[in-house]
């Protein structure tokens, strides 16, 4: 009995000494719970950070693309803008020129119109002085009686007049005063006292070249296509040109018109010369304007004077310090009758008036 039990001993030892190694091996190999617990846990943890990281990499990669998108869309902002910027100035632009056009056209089309007037009244005027018989009819400034009206400088004669100095009567302002016409050349106004010979064509004064000459008895006018024919003429030299125009008017101008200017009420009524009612209706009254730049312009008595319509105007008010600087030149002016004497009104300032006198020479 007893080898048996030492046989089944030594055989169990032998199991267990096979089997044991193995459980040992296990257990090396094993983690305790809580190790396996915790490197899952750093696991996932790891995991989440992974997750996280993910969607912040993106938004990172996204945000460039973002902005890019943002600064086209700025861009195209800008440019639609400009766009419209620059369609708003193209029609600024247009509106101006159109506006520029129309008031060209109103300018030349009162230009026409004054130049139609003047046409009319030099053709008026010269055709009044048509001789019927010229050789009886004129007269030298001996038979007259000498001349004595005023003289040109030795200079300027000979600058502007004499046989070497001809030009066209026409492209100079003609006027009537006393019943003579007269033009304005080269610095001076000459008043023409004698007819012209109707032999002459009709349009001679638009056509033909004439000149100024003194032959010593006093100065006469010449016409290049009838050199043995001379018209008498007289010179005055108190008008104004062109150039010196700007600081007659200019002296003249109000500090303040409403408490300088006068009615012809308050001057103690009208005495001067009166415009025939025929006449009036022909050249004055609100329908019958005109501008001053071109007529002749003279001092008298310290007063400016200007011709128009047949007659002389003597400004006796200062204009008003609020009119343009230029008004005598761009503004549209027109002579009437108010109850108790002559004014000149500005189209462009219909409320003011300005006393004028009338005078034939």
């Amino acid at each position: 009995m007893k080898p048996t039990r030492l046989i089944s001993a030594g055989v169990l030892l032998l199991l267990f000494g096979a089997v044991a190694p193995s459980y040992a091996h296990q257990g090396q190999d094993a983690k305790p719970p809580k190790q396996e617990q915790k490197a899952k846990q750093e696991k996932q943890r790891a995991k989440q950070k992974q997750q996280q990281a993910k969607p912040q990499t993106q938004q990172q990669q996204a945000k460039p693309q973002k902005q890019q998108e943002q600064a086209k869309s700025q861009q195209e902002q800008q440019r639609k803008q400009q766009e419209q910027a620059k369609s708003q100035q193209e029609q600024q632009r247009q509106q101006q020129a159109k506006s520029q056009q129309e008031q060209q056209r109103q300018q030349q089309q009162a230009l026409n119109k004054q130049q139609q007037q003047q046409a009319q009244q030099q053709q008026a005027a010269w055709q009044q002085r048509r001789a019927s018989n010229w050789q009886s009819e004129h007269r030298t400034w001996q038979q007259r009686g000498g001349y004595n009206a005023d003289r040109i400088p030795e200079d300027r004669y000979r600058s502007n007049f004499g046989p070497d100095h001809a030009f066209r009567i026409y492209s100079n302002p003609v006027m009537v005063t006393g019943g003579y016409p007269g033009f304005q050349y080269g610095g001076y106004y000459f008043s023409v006292v004698d007819p012209w010979p109707q032999y002459w064509p009709n349009n001679w004064y638009e056509n033909d070249d004439v000149y100024i000459d003194y032959s010593g008895d006093g100065y006469y006018m010449r016409n290049r296509r009838y050199p043995g024919d001379r018209i008498a003429i007289s010179v005055y030299m108190n008008f104004v040109s062109q150039g010196d125009r700007r600081g007659v008017w200019m002296q003249h101008r109000a500090r303040s018109w409403r408490s300088e200017h006068r009615d012809w009420q308050q001057r103690g009524g009208y005495n001067g010369y009166r415009i025939p009612a025929n006449r009036f209706r022909l050249y004055f009254g609100r329908n019958h304007r005109f501008r001053i730049y071109n007529l002749p312009l003279v001092m008298v008595s310290g007063y400016p004077r200007f011709q128009y319509g047949g007659f002389w105007f003597s400004l006796v008010d200062p204009w008003p310090e609020y009119w343009s600087d230029n008004w005598y030149d761009a503004d549209d002016v027109y002579i009437d009758y108010s109850g108790d004497g002559y004014y000149l009104y500005n189209q462009r300032y219909p409320r003011d008036r300005i006393a004028i006198s009338v005078y034939v020479n």
